[in-house]
């Protein structure tokens, strides 16, 4: 059996299972993120996309899937505490991609990314006030530091 035909026959599992359980309506409130997770494992195992490429999607839906799925059980109220997870989901995708190939690009753009989600939900699981002259300073600090390093290249 070829790829195509293995993820085409897993493909069609999946699309059963989640039209059964729209038509019993056991949980139709979890097609959409079951869907999504489908999709992100499918990218995840190879069976859609090739390369350290897929990784991305494939870390990007299965984070984003499984916050609407913890929605969708808990309430949408929930996401006013989740929504650093869209920040966080292509920095775990890009962490995935580094553990393959290694690129400190890679590494450095996954970290930035998944840092400020990090910030962001810590000032919003505990609506710390100071979060934003903190985040201010840190920001100004990091500007600094850049500029600094970019003066000195330019008189060496």
């Amino acid at each position: 059996m070829s790829k195509l035909d293995r993820v085409a026959l897993l493909f069609g599992i999946i699309l059963t299972l989640l039209g059964i359980i729209l038509l019993v309506n056991a949980a139709a409130a979890y097609f959409w993120p079951l869907f999504l997770l489908s999709l992100g494992f499918l990218f995840e195992f190879g069976m859609l996309g090739k390369g350290a490429g897929r990784l991305v999607p494939a870390g990007i839906l299965i984070v984003i899937g499984t916050v609407l799925l913890v929605c969708s059980i808990f309430g949408y109220d929930k996401m006013a505490y989740l929504w650093p997870s869209f920040i966080f989901a292509p920095g775990f995708g890009l962490l995935q991609v580094y553990f393959v190939n290694r690129s400190r690009n890679v590494l450095k753009v996954s970290m930035v990314l998944i840092t400020l989600s990090g910030i962001f939900f810590v000032a919003t699981f505990f609506r710390i006030g100071w979060a934003r002259v903190t985040f201010g300073v840190l920001l100004i600090m990091i500007g600094v530091t850049i500029l600094i390093k970019g003066v000195r290249r330019k008189s060496e």
